[in-house]
């Protein structure tokens, strides 16, 4: 009769250490996959937030605070992700006195945009289409291959530009830039 109640004992303590060592090493996994990346082109917003022209504090109170972050007088670059791997890359310059963004470079494949859904998992010639199709751009520079591989769109009535392609092996990117 005693052993009954000890192998309950037994296999309960069990579960809860197996639950526990599930716990621990799924927790740190998944904290550990940054977010989907959701653009929206028409809107020109990154996470449902204006991106481009704002202020170092703004661009931080709408992506999070930066893996990694390099700062002088006259320019910035806020990098999100892990190095050598990152999905996102603001770059600011001064306008005035104050830092503005003006560049935002994606590289994450998982990145979501609202018309087009997943741009860099798209052949890049089918990319420049379906801006041009879909989102009404114009193409400035036809996709090519050279030293780099690389299109460029502008959103008509506007000085920002679209920019896509890839360097070396290296994965996809995708620009959204001020030409001024």
């Amino acid at each position: 009769m005693c052993i009954q109640p000890l192998r309950r004992k037994l296999t309960a303590v069990r579960f809860a250490v197996v639950a526990f060592v599930v716990a621990v090493t799924v927790a740190p996994a998944v904290a550990a996959t940054p977010p989907v990346l959701r653009l929206n082109l028409k809107l020109q917003t990154l996470g449902g937030k204006p991106i481009l022209g704002q202020t170092t504090s703004a661009v931080v109170a709408a992506l999070g605070r930066p893996t990694s972050r390099t700062q002088g007088p006259r320019r910035a670059r806020f990098t999100y992700g892990p190095a050598g791997a990152w999905s996102a890359l603001v770059l600011f310059r001064r306008q005035g006195s104050t830092l503005r963004s003006w560049s935002v470079v994606l590289a994450d494949r998982r990145l979501r945009e609202a018309t087009l859904g997943t741009p860099l998992q798209l052949p890049p010639r089918r990319l420049q289409s379906r801006l041009v199709s879909e989102l009404g751009m114009r193409v400035v520079k036809p996709y090519r291959c050279g030293t780099t591989c690389r299109g460029d769109v502008a959103i008509r009535g506007s000085q920002l530009r679209v920019g896509f392609g890839r360097v070396d092996r290296r994965p996809r990117y995708l620009v959204l830039y001020d030409s001024r």
